[in-house]
């Protein structure tokens, strides 16, 4: 499992054979976890090996 940060909160994510297997992110509220959010279908997986401008 490799940490990361995903949409500012942390996360980490699977790889099985180089490829990403799944990623469970962690929402942090005052200092405690107020949400566990895990994804696992490839087809929402596929943007994750590539970082996404944010623009406003």
């Amino acid at each position: 499992m490799d940490p990361t940060r995903i949409n500012d909160h942390p996360a980490l994510v699977l790889r099985v054979d180089g490829e990403i297997d799944l990623v469970v992110a962690m929402r942090i509220d005052e200092g405690l976890i107020s949400g566990i959010y895990s994804v696992r279908n490839p087809e929402k997986l596929t943007h994750m090996e590539r970082e996404t401008a944010v623009s406003r």
